[in-house]
């Protein structure tokens, strides 16, 4: 949590309190780096952008980043914002609550993007939550209840 959390306020500072804002556009778990004093600190600022400034809302950029962490709408459009760097938060979050890669070819099919897989458990839960609960629902994506 420490760790995430010194992440989430670097990202506060190159957003909020850098002028003109920074999009760092490379987080990633590999790239939170921790001091002597195990505080996490953002390295590796070689795909930092300035961000938007005034009323504009994006920057538009060749894609750049990491495969499994750049959000869907600045791969898709190359419009890049604040909100882009979230979206990789989200994904190192994701990292640390699963314990999984973010992307994983070992992994069966429809398993192997780590952001497809939690959508895919989430509708699931949804599911669940409107019908029946069944524990080999539950065992059919890897999960062991306990009871």
């Amino acid at each position: 949590v420490k760790i995430a959390a010194g992440a989430a306020r670097g990202l506060e500072y190159l957003h909020c309190e850098a002028k003109p804002p920074i999009i760092y556009r490379d987080l990633k778990a590999a790239n939170i780096l921790l001091d002597s004093d195990f505080s996490p600190r953002l390295s590796d600022f070689g795909l930092a952008k300035l961000g938007p400034i005034g009323d504009k809302t994006h920057v538009s950029t060749r894609v750049m980043g990491t495969y499994g962490y750049c959000a869907p709408e600045y791969a898709m459009t190359g419009k890049l914002t604040l909100k882009s760097d979230i979206f990789s938060f989200g994904v190192v979050l994701l990292e640390l609550v699963t314990g999984r890669k973010t992307i994983d070819l070992k992994r069966k099919e429809g398993e192997r993007s780590l952001v497809a897989w939690v959508s895919l458990v989430k509708a699931s839960i949804a599911y669940c939550s409107a019908h029946e609960f069944s524990p080999t629902f539950w065992f059919h994506f890897g999960f062991s209840m306990k009871m």
